[in-house]
């Protein structure tokens, strides 16, 4: 039924409008739970280990099933598991960076997820 002429966008430019508001909060949504994680983690250490075993073991299997749309998603998801992993241990100076690059990453999705959002806005505005 959705192949039928009248089920058809109208305006092809709105077409992948779906997938750009995914991607937002797919950004925005991961940047406040790595963050979040990555606080509660640092402060109880055992909840830390866990949950960077877990992270990291997702990433691995996500990236192993290779489909397109999962690629970016599980590399940062497997990355912040191996930086959760190194920052819970206190290895010195190593935990102190990975713990530093959790809360930079974190805050990074979130502001690229809020620029995309402005982005998408501002397409829907030009289009309207």
């Amino acid at each position: 039924m959705s192949n039928e002429p009248e089920w058809r966008d109208a305006n092809p430019s709105t077409e992948n409008l779906p997938f750009k508001g995914r991607d937002v909060i797919m950004y925005i949504a991961g940047g406040l739970v790595i963050g979040i994680l990555t606080i509660i983690g640092m402060r109880v250490r055992p909840v830390g280990l866990a949950f960077g075993v877990f992270a990291l073991a997702f990433g691995i299997t996500m990236i192993i099933r290779r489909r397109k749309i999962n690629i970016k998603p599980a590399l940062i998801l497997a990355i912040s598991g191996f930086l959760m992993l190194l920052a819970n241990p206190r290895f010195g100076v190593v935990a102190g960076f990975a713990g530093y690059f959790l809360v930079v990453g974190a805050i990074g999705l979130v502001v690229f997820g809020i620029v995309k959002a402005v982005k998408l806005a501002w397409e829907l505005g030009k289009l309207s």
